[in-house]
């Protein structure tokens, strides 16, 4: 994964080794490691589902204008980016949770291609010879083993110990490390159930190969599992929500993340896959728990309360709309609403200023009529 992956990868990897170190087992820790994951990202999974039940409340309203401004897709925008503001709803931010993870997912990857470096913990110069050794058993790997040279070094230890006889640290280390759960090698990769010479090599067994085929096909149907669940949520509550833009985009998002699972979970190692799965499963569990709380309804009540609060504070989506304003006003495209406002407001303006001067010359007025007195002068309201 390149520097970004190392990056992601030097913290996630931290935590994996304490987990490591209290349970012992590779699999149990990736399961732990998910649900912390899960936990870490729960605030935004809150935020998201929020930001769902708003958008589908607000399907009616966005229905309306669609039909009132359909044949003026610029008008359309106009009134749609209005509406969002004046309802302080942000139409991306169920987005949100998805790339957020990210950085969690390139941890991981980063550590399950180098769990020597961050689980195993061993010293950099013997992991540099014991890379060259591995090199020369695995000769015909190519990328394959440029890409992921811990891995190889693991399945040579396991078919042949003495290769790295040399190295105590190392292989006192990697006989005390078990990298399965339940039987499945998590550093294998399923395509390699494909591949006669490729299962040969690592020694496979028919097992295991159901297994890796297993993983990216349960992977990518836990996903399409929460898809459609909450396709299906959705239209029950909202039967217009089909031809919202907005949730038209979101679900295009949604539909593509199954085949994202597939394609990792089959081309990685299965301890990605594994790591996807589980975090599928929990996931689900809680899009569900969520919905059930979070219903269109409450969420209404609790945008009320946030807009009572944020009363005279700009959103987002407010400044947005200013900005999309000010832009068709450079342009003189501003449109007779935004006119009519710009006009009020600089009406309003000049009125502030001449109660302002009035309110000056009052005061001047206070203070030279104090001075007369103080002084006996004689004093007049024409002064």
């Amino acid at each position: 994964m390149g520097l970004i992956g190392k990056i992601c990868g030097y913290p996630m990897g931290l935590i994996m080794w304490l987990i490591y170190k209290l349970v012992r087992n590779y699999g149990v820790s990736i399961i732990i490691f998910t649900l912390i994951v899960r936990l870490i990202l729960f605030p935004f999974s809150v935020k998201q589902q929020k930001s769902t039940a708003a958008l589908q409340a607000l399907t009616p309203k966005l229905e309306r204008l669609k039909k009132q401004y359909g044949n003026n897709q610029e008008k359309l925008n106009e009134e749609t980016m209005k509406l969002y503001a004046e309802e302080n709803i942000n139409p991306m931010s169920s987005c949100s949770t998805a790339l957020i993870q990210f950085p969690f997912l390139f941890g991981i990857i980063d550590v399950v291609y180098r769990p020597i470096t961050h689980i195993l913990r061993v010293n950099k110069d013997v992991l540099a010879r014991a890379t060259e050794i591995a090199k020369e058993y695995f000769v015909n790997e190519g990328n394959n083993f440029t890409s992921r040279p811990e891995l190889f070094i693991i399945k040579l230890f396991q078919t042949d110990p003495d290769k790295l006889a040399e190295l105590p640290e190392l292989t006192e280390k990697l006989a005390d490390f078990n990298n399965t759960f339940l039987g499945l090698d998590l550093g294998l990769i399923p395509q390699y159930a494909f591949d006669a010479e490729q299962k040969a090599l690592m020694g496979i067994t028919p097992g295991q190969t159901v297994a890796l085929v297993l993983i990216p096909i349960l992977s990518g149907l836990f996903q399409l599992i929460i898809t459609i669940y909450s396709q299906v949520r959705m239209k029950k509550q909202n039967p217009d929500s089909a031809s919202n833009p907005s949730m038209n985009s979101m679900n295009i998002m949604l539909y593509t993340m199954p085949l994202i699972s597939v394609f990792f979970a089959y081309s990685l190692p299965a301890g990605i896959g594994f790591y996807w799965i589980i975090s599928s499963i929990v996931s689900l569990i809680q899009t569900i728990v969520l919905n059930k709380i979070y219903t269109p309804e409450y969420v209404a009540e609790l945008i009320k309360k946030d807009n009572a609060k944020k009363k005279n504070k700009p959103n987002m989506m407010q400044m947005m709309y200013q900005q999309q304003l000010e832009q068709m006003k450079q342009q003189g495209k501003l449109p007779d609403s935004a006119k009519a406002d710009s006009e009020k407001k600089a009406q309003d303006l000049k009125l502030s200023k001449a109660k302002q001067k009035e309110l000056e010359s009052k005061i001047i007025a206070e203070a030279r009529r104090r001075q007369a007195e103080k002084y006996g002068d004689e004093y007049t309201d024409d002064e």
